[in-house]
This record gives structure tokens, C-alpha cells and sequence, in this order.
């Protein structure tokens, strides 16, 4: 019985070991990176910076053209202009076809797929990875069902980086806030 205990306490050992191991990454402290067009709220590291090419707002450490192992998120936003589910789907199909094959090629694996919330909204989530050298490349794309616009985040860098971020992503997430699906334009005179 004796030897019964000692295996259950250190088995408990073991665990809490391992969950301590697993939570070691830290959430990097966020601040407020508005869009430009005013569409939305999202938080990003203090020490990062922003650059909008078209609809993807791309967030980096230093804005540079590094290859895909370099720790990056994207985000693309693209309204569908309308509220019609069917339409909507018809509409947000190609657009996320073209984002996804312009920066996840062939060589790309999904590793998992699970559902998760963007907003209040329902959305997917996918791991991807691809070898690189000695190492992975590894990411995230998430994708969110929204009315009348399409959203699309994409992180990715080096396995050890990637490892180190995601509880970061996954903060920024929770940080996105959607403010209207369409662009603002100005009343005509």
C-alpha cells in the first residue's frame, strides 16, 4: 500500500512538473494598434511595429522582407459587402484561397485543426508546420466566421520562436475587436 502511495505522489510530481514546463512561455505585454481605416481594435507586442500592404496588416518585430522562418503575424481583412450567407460564402471563398496560397505553400502540413472564438465568433483554427533545416517552421491560421467580412490571422516563425510566442498570439486574439465590416467612405457633396 505503501508503494501504491509513493507512486500516486510521484506521479502528482510529475505532473505538476509538466504543467509547469508547458505554461513557461510568457504573454509579452500588448498595446493597442489601431487600423488605419478604423475597422477594428487589436493589441500587438509593445515592441513591434505595423505596416498595411492592400487588406493584410502585417505585425512584426522589425518590418523586413525575412524569409517565412521570421516571427511575423498577419491579418487580413477584406469585407464581402454583404450579409447574405450565401453570398457571403461565394464572395469569402476566393479571397481566402488567395491569402492562404500567397503565404502557405505546398510543402506545408497541417498538423491539427480544432474551433475556437474570435469576437464571440466562431472560427477555425489550424497548425501548420513544414521542416526547415534541423528545425520547423511552425503557425497558426485562423480563420473567423463573420458577417460581411472576411478575417483571416496567420502567425508564423522558427519552431523555437513560435514556441516561445504562441502564448502571445493567442492573447492577441483575444485582443481583436471588430469594430464594422465595411470601409468607411465619406458622404458625397
Amino acid at each position: 500500500m505503501k508503494l501504491l502511495q509513493q507512486g500516486w505522489i510521484v506521479s502528482l510530481i510529475l505532473v505538476i512538473s509538466l504543467s509547469a514546463c508547458a505554461g513557461s512561455a510568457k504573454v509579452l505585454p500588448l498595446a493597442s494598434s489601431p487600423d488605419p481605416q478604423g475597422r477594428f481594435e487589436f493589441s500587438i507586442p509593445t515592441t513591434w511595429q505595423q505596416q498595411t500592404e492592400d487588406d493584410i496588416n502585417i505585425y512584426a518585430s522589425s518590418i523586413s522582407s525575412g524569409g517565412d522562418e521570421s516571427l511575423r503575424v498577419l491579418l487580413f481583412l477584406a469585407p464581402t459587402n454583404t450579409l447574405d450567407v450565401q453570398q457571403h460564402i461565394d464572395a469569402a471563398e476566393p479571397m481566402i484561397q488567395g491569402f492562404l496560397s500567397r503565404y502557405i505553400d505546398e510543402s506545408y502540413e497541417i498538423v491539427s485543426q480544432e474551433e475556437t472564438k474570435v469576437d464571440k465568433h466562431a472560427a477555425m483554427l489550424i497548425n501548420f508546420a513544414k521542416p526547415k533545416q534541423e528545425s520547423y517552421i511552425l503557425g497558426q491560421v485562423v480563420i473567423a466566421a463573420m458577417s460581411g467580412v472576411v478575417v483571416i490571422f496567420l502567425g508564423t516563425g522558427s519552431r523555437t520562436e513560435w514556441d516561445a510566442f504562441l502564448p502571445t498570439f493567442n492573447a492577441m486574439l483575444k485582443s481583436f475587436h471588430l469594430i464594422s465590416a465595411f470601409t468607411p467612405t465619406p458622404p458625397e457633396s
